[in-house]
């Protein structure tokens, strides 16, 4: 599946078939290549801004709990258990991080 959508895996599995790589070879060196990736992440996790930190810089800034709800295409609910350490989302809490960080340094 991969190999069809991922514009960087299509030019990986393009510089293995130049090698003379067979798709079978290719695929066997992908999944070492997607497991190199897994690895490094679980050993060396991207820093993931907390909620609490998100709440204080939030209420610091006067902005509400459906301002920043709405710019991120999110129910409120989600952001309060986000903030208050509830329920935890990656991918939310760098997307309110970075929405906040222009309004924080105005």
């Amino acid at each position: 599946m991969r190999m069809r959508y991922c514009d960087r895996t299509k030019r990986y599995a393009a510089k293995r078939r130049a090698e003379g790589k067979s798709d079978r070879e290719i695929i066997r060196c992908l999944m070492r290549y997607i497991a190199r990736e897994m690895f490094r992440l679980v050993v060396n996790p991207p820093a993931v801004p907390s909620g609490p930190d998100l709440r204080s810089i939030r209420t610091a800034a006067k902005i509400t709990l459906p301002q920043v709800a709405e710019a991120l295409g999110t129910h409120p609910t989600r952001i309060s258990e986000l903030e208050r350490g509830k329920r935890h989302n990656n991918d939310l809490a760098t997307k309110h991080d970075a929405w906040l960080e222009p309004k924080i340094t105005t």
